[in-house]
């Protein structure tokens, strides 16, 4: 499979949420419900025994579904943790960051004016004190957001629009590296494209021991990406820690606001070559 070079595109519009401010907003869905989502909090996630170096998640097994093209997302998202090291280049004394590395199958969340299906990765501040946060504000080219939060989206790389019923074809392998850059590759159709930032950005490669995979909504005014009935897919994700152990499967540990439709069966963990998680959903 061979590079060439693709023209990045500027950062998209669209902003994918957090568990952590769903539930400032009172937007959490309720106990008697989550049983049929998975995501806003709801969700599996990969918790290794080192810093996570690399994370990759796939569809093994797609079948029934029938779903076309829909506004959607297929996010890898780290933990949302305290990191000493980004709070001090913001200026705050304590805060947590968030990555979330995106493919959207629409970048402006708008289906009117027809499908712009992008890459990006979206990068995370929340300042522990609010005094804090409206005193220092947000740096040039952040957006503030609720929670005292501040958001960056990296530039986007424009890539092939993906019906829902052709995630079995799709990889999402996310990188982080100190010191270097922070990189999303997506692989459709014996293709690759990836779009970079600065390990900087929020210097996730400093926490990043916690990742969660799967399909969802895409975005606040798409929260749900619903499949049909009789959909069964599953989910497999690889996390390198450079160890061969297995990571631990937590429950309900997401960290995005998005969701799907589909049910959660139980979690398997494994180790070796490829460390990972895996688990089947269905509706």
């Amino acid at each position: 499979m061979g590079w060439k070079a693709v023209r990045c595109e500027a950062p998209p519009k669209v902003v994918m949420g957090s568990q952590h401010l769903a539930n400032d907003k009172g937007r959490t869905t309720m106990a008697t419900d989550r049983a049929f989502i998975t995501g806003n909090g709801s969700d599996y996630a990969a918790r290794s025994s080192r810093l996570t170096r690399s994370a990759v998640g796939s569809f093994p097994s797609v079948s029934g579904v029938t779903t076309g093209v829909v506004q959607y997302s297929l996010q890898i998202n780290t933990d949302n943790a305290s990191n000493p090291a980004a709070c001090a280049q913001f200026g705050f004394s304590s805060c947590k960051t968030w990555q979330q590395y995106v493919y959207s199958s629409d970048s402006d969340e708008n289906s009117s004016n027809g499908f712009q299906p992008v890459i990006f990765i979206e990068s995370w501040v929340y300042a522990d004190s609010s005094s804090e946060y409206d005193a220092v504000g947000c740096p040039s080219g952040w957006d503030a957001y609720e929670g005292n939060a501040c958001v960056i989206n990296s530039d986007s790389v424009t890539v092939p629009l993906v019906p829902v019923s052709g995630i079995g074809g799709v990889k999402l392998t996310g990188s982080a590296t100190s010191g270097g850059v922070d990189t999303l590759t997506f692989s459709v159709n014996g293709r690759a494209y990836s779009v970079s930032q600065s390990a900087s950005t929020v210097n996730i490669n400093k926490i990043w021991r916690q990742s969660e995979f799967n399909v969802f909504g895409n975005g606040a005014n798409t929260q749900t990406v619903s499949f049909n009935p009789g959909s069964r897919v599953s989910v497999n994700l690889a996390v390198n820690d450079g160890t061969t152990n297995a990571p631990a499967c937590l429950g309900d540990a997401g960290t995005t606001f998005e969701q799907n439709n589909l049910t959660r069966g139980s979690c398997t963990s494994f180790g070796g070559t490829s460390p990972g998680i895996s688990f089947p959903q269905s509706n």
